[in-house]
This record gives C-alpha cells, structure tokens and sequence, in this order.
C-alpha cells in the first residue's frame, strides 16, 4: 500500500512513488484513463486499481488532474467505482455502434451536474479541490468524448490481442493501433523482432544414408565410380 501524508487540514501532502506502483493505466484521455482503473465483477479483478478510498486520492494525484484533495471518504469511493462503470459501459456501447444505456447516461449526466473544479492561473492548479469536484470533471470529459463526433469517431481498441481496451485516436493521420505506445505498442514492436529472428533463423537439412546403398554415398571427383 503506498503511503500518503496528510496535512492538518487532511489533504494529501505527499504520495510515495505517486502511483508509479500501481500500474495505472495512461491513453492520454481522462474519463478513459479513469474508466481503466478496474470494473465490477470477477473478470475485472485483476485489473481493480481502486481498492480502498486512498487508492482513489492516489489515482486522482496522479492522473492528469494532479487533484491533491481532501482524503476519500468511503461514499466518495463508492461515487467513483459507479461513475467508472457508467463510463465504461458507455464507450463500450459506442465502440459496437449502440446508444449508451439510459442508466449509463443517468449516472454519468448526474455527476457531471455537480460543481466541477476550478482552475487557478498561479499556484496550485485547483481551487479547494474536492473529490466529488474531480469526478464532476471527470463525467464532463466523459460527455465531451462521447458527444463530439470527431472525438467519438476516433474512439478504438487497442489492437494488441490480449488488451481490447478503448482509447481515442488523437493522432493526425488516425492510424494510431495501442492503447500506450510504451506499453502495448513496445510489447508488439518485440514480439515482431522475435518472430523475424525466428523465421530468419533457418534448419540445417540432414540427409539421411542407408548403409545398403552405395549409390547415395557423395563420391570423390578424383575416384571413378563403379
């Protein structure tokens, strides 16, 4: 578990390896990003990076938000595993060509109802940042990607067989295939140098002689065959 330091007024001083542990997901989108972080159900345990209320303020520090919020509370944990799963669900059904579920939109349009951060031009990059503040932001990005036709007509699949996750291809030419170039990308890129070092590595052919037959036996030049 990495520790988090707290001030007097309860907000989070400082986060040992500030997430670096965690194996957080980054495709460069926020409500992606967060919608990454794990799902209900024993199929996305492996992936749940949001175990415990402090996990979230780890998440939120490290995302680029960097929110340095007051500690979650357990109902803040809970606001946010739901917000991610209507996210979720909601890129899901435009990826297949389907409207999101009325319950998904429910979810996601109520949170971004409530007041959002505020941004400050010097110091600190939010205003008494909260973390029901940060997923207002996160639910308004969420509807700026799923509404805006360029940026829902650019929303893949990581090409990567063992990934499949949704990103949004921001690139100019729309080419792009990985969720994370460092990550799926990387491991692609070294699996194809494997599989051309194997195929360029070729098997000496053997030929194989039967002891009752002469003929087959390679004869010197310099000796007359019988």
């Amino acid at each position: 578990m990495t520790a988090l330091a707290t001030t007097t007024n309860g907000r989070v001083a400082t986060l040992d390896g500030f997430g670096a542990d965690r194996d957080f997901r980054h495709t460069g989108r926020l409500s992606i990003d967060f919608a990454l972080t794990g799902g209900e159900g024993p199929e996305f345990a492996p992936q749940e990076r949001l175990h415990t209320p402090e996990d979230l303020n780890v998440w939120l520090a490290w995302s680029q938000l960097a929110v340095v919020a007051p500690l979650a509370t357990d109902q803040d944990h809970l606001a946010a595993r739901q917000l991610r799963w209507a996210i979720w669900h909601a890129c899901e059904a435009v990826l297949t060509d389907t409207l999101p579920h009325d319950r998904d939109r429910g979810i996601i349009d109520a949170y971004a109802a409530q007041p959002a951060l505020v941004p400050q031009l010097f110091g600190e990059p939010w205003v008494s940042p909260s973390i029901p503040q940060a997923l207002s932001t996160i639910a308004r990005d969420a509807i700026e990607l799923l509404r805006d036709p360029f940026l829902r007509g650019r929303l893949r699949r990581c090409a990567s067989p063992d990934c499949g996750v949704p990103f949004v291809d921001v690139s100019r030419p729309g080419q792009r295939r990985w969720c994370e170039d460092q990550r799926c990308g990387d491991r692609a890129r070294q699996k194809a140098f494997r599989d051309r070092k194997r195929r360029a590595v070729k098997p000496r052919k053997h030929v194989a002689f039967s002891t009752h037959d002469a003929s087959q036996i390679p004869q010197d030049p310099g000796v007359p065959s019988r």
